[in-house]
């Protein structure tokens, strides 16, 4: 069972089966089957990185991810990279949400370990 958990954990996670379910947290709306981010009215352009980077700190709002551990889970296990891509990405998005009119910063820095999303999750089937 470890290792079928472990072989799962290295699929990137946009290989992985999305699901339909609608999550709202404060103004911020994410529709994972038509990757579509919106602010109140306002439809936020987002990379398929960025993207899959927001729906995961989305799915889980109270968990404190690593900076290495988004890299394995969104980039893949095979990445090669520096983990400070996953700061350049959390950055980009900040500044679209920003420019949409997010009123907060929805995206919580854990100095040391990585990123955290804060707000009220409601989730929407």
């Amino acid at each position: 069972m470890a290792r079928v958990k472990a072989l799962l954990r290295r699929i990137p996670f946009n290989q992985r089966q999305s699901s339909d379910q609608v999550i709202v947290i404060d103004e911020i709306t994410i529709k994972p089957e038509s990757r579509e981010l919106w602010i109140e009215n306002n439809a936020v352009a987002l990379t398929p990185k960025e993207f899959d980077l927001f729906f995961l700190l989305a799915k889980n709002p109270s968990r404190a991810f690593s900076r290495e551990e988004l890299l394995e889970r969104i980039w893949g296990a095979d990445f090669y990279g520096d983990f400070r891509a996953v700061d350049q990405h959390i950055k980009n998005i900040r500044e679209k949400l920003k420019k949409a009119g997010c009123p907060f910063n929805p995206i919580q820095t854990i100095w040391g370990h990585g990123y955290k999303l804060r707000g009220k999750k409601k989730t929407n089937e």
